[in-house]
């Protein structure tokens, strides 16, 4: 049995193909939720046509604050080690599936450790080389590599940068992302127009942004600059950022900003939608980047480095940190061209990951092709 460990909305949107190709190929499996997000995971489960979990570690509201996050990790680990789990779960696991670079990631990882059940990690080898940026995922991801029997690189860049780790390496010819965005694609009913309704959009969640008061002052600030001087701007509010500007008082103060519209995280297809339709996009979300560099849309990286080099290469993603200059030029560029959709490669990361998954977990091999 393949037991999928997955704790945020990231992670389950790019798992979701590699599960649902092994249902499709009737490998039996069990999904764990560790609890760490749980909003519009029930719209994600809906937008991949698959089942709910099996086990959820931490049910209840989503981790938004760093108590919480204590209080959730704590408990997550006490539940893993439950009867029920051990003997339902664990003790029949082939393999513990892990993906990313968040604190499910981790955990997930000393599970298997802690019940000697071999770990597989998807999207591995992503490095920035700098333990502060991003900070803690290029630790996890370092810490997870040394825990892992088989690592599932995206490219040849982070299949080389395991070079000295143990375990077997094997290249997937692409992220898991590009599944996720096919179906996404094929879900659009009536996809945004470019050129219609003229906006881009603006996402921020990352700890450094939110709670470090000169970083989220200058994120504000380009917000409000390129809100007022380009175009209309859509500020997608995740959990923590909606709780963190809440607290201090400026949310309401952001809503009446001119061209500033405040919008709730939504499902994967929506969001899909939205990005498809932007002018350009500026976050500080990895997964962000991977989406935009796929579809072909202009990306302005609110962070200092990154660990992926999806569109740095074809300029169609700006590192930028904070630079509101550099920020609100690319934006104007962004804005001055029309957008073309860049065609989806036709390769399946997902089957080649489900592949991998059934070597290493020795599956029948009738199910594995």
């Amino acid at each position: 049995m393949l037991v999928y460990v997955v704790g945020t909305k990231a992670q389950y949107i790019k798992m979701a193909p590699v599960i649902a190709e092994t249902l499709r190929r009737q490998i039996r499996c069990s999904l764990v939720f560790t609890g760490q997000h749980r909003e519009t995971f029930d719209e994600l489960q809906r937008n991949f046509s698959l089942p709910g979990p099996d086990h959820v570690l931490v049910p209840g509201e989503e981790v938004k604050t760093r108590l919480s996050f204590l209080s959730w990790g704590l408990r997550a680990w006490r539940r893993a080690g439950a009867r029920e789990l051990r003997d339902e779960v664990w003790s029949q696991a082939r393999a513990v599936v892990v993906h990313g670079d968040t604190a499910s990631t981790l955990l997930g990882a000393l599970i298997a450790k802690r019940f000697s059940v071999p770990l597989a990690h998807v999207e591995a080898g992503l490095r920035s080389f700098d333990f502060l940026h991003p900070f803690p995922e290029e630790a996890i991801r370092v810490l997870v590599s040394r825990l892992t029997a088989l690592h599932l690189c995206p490219d040849r860049v982070s299949l080389e940068n395991l070079a000295g780790a143990p375990g077997e390496k094997v290249l997937t010819h692409g992220n898991t992302m590009v599944d996720a965005l096919r179906v996404a694609l094929s879900s659009m009913a009536n996809p945004a127009s470019p050129g219609e309704d003229d906006y881009a959009v603006f996402s921020m969640h990352r700890q450094e942004n939110l709670f470090k008061k000169r970083r989220l002052t200058q994120a504000l600030d380009v917000l409000r600059q390129l809100a007022g001087d380009v175009v209309p701007m859509k500020f997608v509010l995740h959990p923590v950022t909606r709780k963190r500007l809440d607290k201090l008082g400026l949310l309401t103060e952001i809503a009446r900003w001119p061209g500033v519209r405040l919008v709730d995280r939504m499902d994967f297809v929506s969001f899909s939608r939205l990005i498809r339709g932007a002018r350009f996009v500026v976050t500080d979300g990895g997964s962000n980047q991977e989406e935009c560099a796929a579809l072909g849309i202009p990306c302005a990286l609110l962070r200092r480095a990154t660990e992926r080099g999806d569109g740095l290469e074809e300029r169609g993603v700006l590192l930028a940190d904070l630079d509101g200059a550099q920020i609100a030029n690319f934006a104007r560029e962004a804005v001055s061209h029309r957008f073309v959709e860049r065609p989806l490669t036709e390769s399946s990361p997902s089957s080649e990951v489900v592949d991998a998954l059934c070597r290493m977990a020795a599956l029948e091999t009738s199910r594995c092709i």
